[in-house]
Formats: structure tokens, sequence, C-alpha cells
């Protein structure tokens, strides 16, 4: 193999990276999704969330999306090493300082990938001995809002998430009302003439509205 060979493989090593980077990492055959025993189909715009599905946050602290009915949930799946958190990331920051004293909103991330979320604590194990690096990567950005590990990727399967930051808004009433990417702006140039698809949704829901886009394609 020539000089110039090994260089296009190693360029395309390279290229190839971040992409693999960004995907959620799951079994490679989906069993049927059970949520608290039940089984249930895959979330589609219309459809409401079980209330019975439960995830704890890297602290062992269990949320329900039972306890988030009555409030706008803009959720996003969230990973501590995917490129494309490097744009998701702060944007993410802006909106907790935008919604921090609105008590009808709460964004909630996901971490999903189950390489960064290694095995699963023991029932009533010590839960700092895991996470490390999602937890490293979340105090380093800063994030005050709750993240969840999804151990058996029972959330993403659920809402068919296959990237980071994939990202969802739910209605108070648990229905989901959008699917697809954080903005129309990956590449990060666009600055304030953004569309922030989370904060749109936001928008709407809290007044009653119907959304102008429901789904858009995910980034990541």
């Amino acid at each position: 193999m020539n000089k110039r060979s090994s260089a296009l493989i190693l360029l395309a090593g390279v290229l190839a990276a971040p992409a693999i980077a960004a995907r959620i990492e799951e079994p490679t055959t989906q069993p049927a999704i059970f949520v608290a025993g039940d089984e249930v189909e895959v979330l589609k715009i219309g459809s409401t969330v079980p209330a019975t599905l439960e995830l704890p946050d890297f602290e062992g602290n269990r949320t329900s999306f039972g306890d988030l009915r009555g409030k706008t949930v803009l959720l996003h799946f969230w990973s501590d090493r995917c490129p494309a958190e490097v744009h998701a990331d702060p944007i993410f920051k802006q909106m907790e300082e935008m919604y921090a004293d609105n008590k009808d909103v709460v964004l909630i991330g996901i971490a999903s990938n189950q390489n960064e979320l290694g095995t699963a604590p023991e029932e009533g194990g010590d839960y700092m001995a895991h996470y490390k690096s999602l937890r490293s990567k979340r105090d380093k950005v800063g994030y005050k809002h709750t993240i969840l590990a999804d151990h058996g990727n029972v959330a993403s399967s659920l809402f068919q998430a296959r990237s980071t930051p994939h990202c969802f808004a739910i209605d108070k009433e648990g229905v989901l009302q959008y699917a697809g990417a954080l903005d129309d702006d990956p590449r990060g140039r666009k600055g304030d003439e953004a569309t922030n698809y989370l904060v749109e949704a936001a928008k709407a829901l809290q007044k009653g509205e119907k959304l102008a886009v429901t789904e858009t394609k995910p980034y990541g």
C-alpha cells in the first residue's frame, strides 16, 4: 500500500469518527419496549408518554414522567463526547436561564449511550462510583437541569432517539408535540437568526396554540 492510500484511509477514519460518536449506542437487536412491566409502542407525534416511565439521575434521584405532568417538558438526549454537543451545550445553558423562573417549563436531559453510562449501579448501590465522565462533563458545562440515565435504552427506544442532541417537546398532558433537531443551525453560523425549535414549541404550548413545526430532522 502506498503512502497516498494510507493517508486517505487515515483521513476517512478521522472524518467518520464524529458521526460514530454522535450516535446513541443501542443493542444490536431491539427487544419489545416495556415500561413498568407493560409493553408499549414507540412514540409518535400525538402519543402520550407513559407516566410510569421513570429513570434515575447520576446521583440516584428518580424522576418519572408522571411527576412532570402539568409542565411543558423540553427533552434532549445528551452525550458527554458527541461533537454536536459543542454547539448544543451553550444553547441549553441559555435555555436554563430563560426558564429559571418559569415553573411551567422544565428542561430534562437523558443520557442513553451505553458506552458512556457503563454498568448500572446495583439497587441500593453507590451511585457516586458510576457516571464519572458524564457527571464531570455535566458539571463542567454548568448544567443545573436534571439529566437522567437510560440503562437498556428504554427511553431512547420509546422516543426513537438516534443521535445527540435529539430533542422533543411534551405538553402538560404528557402528549408528544415536537420531535427533531434543537435548531436550524447545526453548524452554529446563524447566531441570533437561528430558530430554536424547542423554544418555539414552548411558546406555542404555553399559549395553548398548535405548533407551526412538529417534526424536523435531528442532527448529531
